[in-house]
């Protein structure tokens, strides 16, 4: 397994370069600011309005930014976690394939279920929402329902993650709903707080051209975005 990647500005770099961005912006938001008062005639109060909305705007995106960072960190200490990106507005954690499913199943193994415990006790108390991605690689599933099975044995074999699944989209969709219904099912998130979306082999994290590349493909993501 790939050591996990956590990418995370150097601390003292980070805190520099915001000081010096904040320095910036707040002499170009003062200007403006002024600017927009004279144009629009405002009255004093109503600057001070004005700057008041701006400033709570600036305090919740640095909020924002604080939470994620910390959320990362915490999340990158989760061993089965193979990698912890933070983007501008949200996160996203990687799991592989081997670490939650058996190959060509959607079932949960016992290491997934420790693994996802731990992502749902960590962000339990947080305000994220989290959508759920399976993904897979490009090779054809070629699986059959055994002879004689009735559709609804069939049914629930699928619906339980044990297949079969004729697509690697379907494939990619249960294993998403198995990760989503955990997270519920174990009353770790509100289930207003999870949906699942399935990408089948559409949506690469390599070219599959390779044994480890297609690896790499067949995972489970994770995207978690603050809500406002």
């Amino acid at each position: 397994m790939k050591k996990k990647k956590l990418s995370i500005p150097v601390v003292w770099l980070c805190v520099y370069s915001d000081l010096i961005t904040n320095e910036a912006l707040f002499f170009m938001m003062l200007f403006a600011s002024v600017l927009i008062a004279y144009q629009k005639g405002m009255t004093e109060q109503e600057f001070r309005d004005y700057m008041k909305g701006v400033s709570t705007a600036i305090y919740q995106k640095e909020a924002a930014v604080k939470t994620i960072t910390e959320t990362a960190k915490k999340l990158s200490k989760i061993e089965g976690i193979s990698g912890v990106n933070i983007g501008e507005k949200d996160l996203h954690i990687v799991l592989p394939e081997p670490v939650l499913f058996e190959s060509g199943q959607a079932k949960l193994k016992e290491t997934a279920r420790d693994v996802l415990n731990k992502i749902g006790t960590t962000l339990a108390p947080t305000r994220y929402i989290l959508s759920v991605e399976g993904h897979t690689d490009d090779v054809p599933i070629l699986q059959t329902a055994p002879a004689g099975m009735k559709r609804w044995q069939l049914a629930m074999a699928r619906s339980t993650g044990l297949g079969p699944y004729y697509s690697n989209r379907e494939l990619s969709a249960a294993r998403a709903l198995q990760v989503l219904q955990f997270f519920t099912r174990e009353k770790l998130l509100a289930p207003e707080r999870v949906s699942a979306s399935a990408y089948g082999e559409f949506m690469p994290a390599a070219p599959n051209n390779s044994d480890a590349n297609r690896a790499t493909n067949r995972r489970i993501e994770i995207r978690l975005v603050l809500k406002k």
